[in-house]
């Protein structure tokens, strides 16, 4: 008879023994969830980088040869380093400016805003230079180059700072 008594069922210690072993792997597998969905989302930042500034190299490429002033698309870009340096909501691009560069560039300015990239802070910084090289008479100069070539560089912040998006392309 004393041998069913003491096999009725747990003890209360063993009751909060168990529950908090239970309650430290949940707390275990939230952390897990928070870091996958924290890694999701830079690594979606990341991929939509990667695709902005691809179709920045694909916008300078075909218009190259655009003229503006007497001045290729590609030379005013070389003199004139674009920038976008606010962090603000743009609207949807569209073509009613009298030239091409314009249009790029307010197409450019609407890509890089927030509807399409997180904002990092209000210095969060996006630009495109194009850096020109040859043999002489061009402002970088590389002495066994001798035809120009034309290299542009897009740069995307990411992070707060922290990562830096690059893509080099060659343009001529």
């Amino acid at each position: 008879m004393k041998k069913k008594l003491a096999e009725k069922g747990i003890t209360l210690l063993e009751g909060l023994v168990s529950t908090a072993i239970i309650g430290i792997g949940f707390i275990a597998v939230f952390q897990m969830v928070q870091y996958s969905v924290r890694s999701i989302d830079v690594s979606g930042e990341r991929t939509k980088a990667n695709y902005i500034a691809g179709t920045f190299a694909e916008d300078v490429y075909a218009f190259k040869n655009q003229e503006t002033s007497n001045k290729k698309f590609m030379d005013l870009l070389k003199d004139n380093e674009w920038k976008s340096e606010k962090c603000e909501a743009k609207d949807a691009h569209t073509f009613n400016e009298s030239t091409a560069n314009d249009n790029i560039r307010k197409k450019w300015l609407s890509r890089v805003s927030k509807n399409y990239l997180k904002c990092v802070d209000n210095n969060d910084k996006k630009n495109l230079k194009v850096y020109q090289m040859c043999n002489d008479g061009c402002s970088t100069k590389k002495t066994n180059y001798y035809d120009q070539m034309y290299i542009g560089r897009m740069e995307i912040n990411m992070q707060k700072g922290t990562k830096k998006k690059f893509l080099y392309f060659q343009i001529k």
